[in-house]
């Protein structure tokens, strides 16, 4: 279980990062942690276990009210989350299309605007 202020640290310093809040009395959290670990991995992502339990700041700082909560990260900003029910297709094709690199995204082709 990693601390909050090592999590913090790789949102500065790493691209992308994938952040999993968990409670060690959630029997959903114990089923959905390897899956999305995987994913992460995959993708040559950071990935991060978080317990509710054992660092209670965590609910305040990410603003999380429910547990599992999956929080993706792209240059230190929360791009996306889901909480209770993972989405796992979803999940994977996010962090498939992410930028490898802090690299200044282009919005424009990204979402086809001419």
């Amino acid at each position: 279980m990693e601390k909050l202020s090592m999590v913090q640290e790789s949102l500065s310093n790493e691209a992308n990062n994938v952040v999993f809040i968990s409670s060690e009395t959630c029997s959903i959290c114990h089923v959905d942690e390897p899956k999305v670990r995987k994913l992460a991995k995959e993708a040559s992502i950071p990935f991060h276990h978080l317990d509710i339990l054992h660092e209670p700041e965590l609910a305040g700082f990410f603003e999380v009210l429910t547990v599992p909560a999956v929080l993706v990260y792209h240059d230190g900003k929360e791009i996306a989350r889901q909480a209770r029910f993972i989405d796992f297709t979803t999940l994977n094709e996010l962090l498939q299309q992410l930028p490898k690199d802090s690299e200044t995204t282009d919005y424009q082709t990204l979402f086809g605007e001419q």
